[in-house]
């Protein structure tokens, strides 16, 4: 997709890149033979980026019946050709501005405007280092610890861990020999689909991806490696942390990051119905931080889900 051309030009033949998966929710399967269709549209813009909301349906034609299968926000940056002049070169690609989205009239349109904003902007403050947010963070991680209870029939993140490696071939990349987004997303599933096995040890299906986000190009010819762990356990879900990274033959034991996020499952039984999920043992800091952070993520998480079905009534 494309931006218009901003005022001084550099939107023009601008590219939308994904960077980010806020939330990608799997709701329910999708069969053969069914229509599928997809309905996008902008939520938030922020000076470099673009939040849009999407949602996939399926359509039983025999049944006239359709019903929504997955739901999620992506975020997007626009991106134009680097260079001077008529030598444009795409390798040297720059950020550009986008042009601002209004805010909606309607009050459910405005409600999520605003729930974007503040979501937007807690993550900036996050990442800019905020010391207030850093303080909370320190005080909540202290009584989390303070009130964690080693379970005895627990698993250890350890004990879940996994890697997967791929070398990217020509099928797996689009113009320029870039990978496409889908296969790093696909082996990152796979992997994490390990590690929930690992911990539950039953049949296992993803249910949502959360905090994706691409911070790097995967090109033809490139070792990309997956690794994956269990980071946190409700009752019935667990989340787990994927990062992907690649080395090249031009820079042989040279790794750097291209993708990380995370991914949650629940443990389905020979019935089809969700299973309780084994708890989990924290056993180093790292692991009790992780847990700490998955546990205020599912808070949050409840949080939002109560608000959506009180904006319904």
């Amino acid at each position: 997709s494309s931006f218009p051309k901003s005022e001084n030009g550099d939107g023009n033949c601008s590219i939308a890149a994904l960077v980010r998966f806020e939330t990608m929710s799997f709701l329910k399967p999708m069969f053969v033979g069914e229509v599928a269709s997809l309905s996008a549209r902008i939520v938030f813009t922020s000076e470099h980026s673009v939040l849009v909301e999407v949602v996939v349906t399926a359509e039983d034609v025999s049944k006239g019946k359709t019903r929504v299968t997955n739901s999620g926000q992506l975020w997007y940056v626009p991106l134009a050709p680097g260079g001077e002049g008529t030598q444009k070169d795409w390798k040297q690609a720059k950020v550009v501005q986008v042009p601002q989205a209004l805010p909606p009239k309607d009050e459910k349109g405005r409600k999520e405007y605003e729930a974007a904003k503040m979501q937007y902007e807690k993550r900036k403050s996050l990442q800019n280092g905020d010391n207030e947010a850093t303080s909370l963070e320190c005080l909540g991680l202290d009584k989390f610890r303070a009130e964690y209870v080693a379970p005895s029939d627990g698993r250890s993140p350890s004990e879940s861990e996994q890697v997967l490696c791929q070398i990217v071939l020509p099928g797996d990349c689009g113009k320029g020999g870039v990978a496409f987004g889908g296969f790093v997303m696909k082996l990152m599933d796979n992997c994490a689909g390990c590690s929930a096995f690992r911990h539950c040890r039953t049949n296992v299906v993803t249910v949502a991806i959360s905090a994706m986000d691409f911070v790097g190009w995967i090109k033809l010819g490139d070792l990309c490696t997956i690794k994956s762990k269990v980071v946190f356990c409700s009752a019935k879900s667990l989340e787990i942390e994927v990062v992907a990274s690649v080395s090249s033959a031009s820079a042989i034991g040279e790794e750097s990051t291209v993708a990380k996020g995370l991914f949650s499952f629940v443990s389905i039984g020979t019935d089809g119905k969700a299973l309780a999920v084994p708890p989990l043992r924290l056993e180093t800091e790292e692991d009790m931080h992780a847990a700490f952070l998955g546990h205020q993520r599912y808070a949050d998480a409840k949080r939002a889900r109560a608000a959506r079905e009180n904006n319904k009534k």
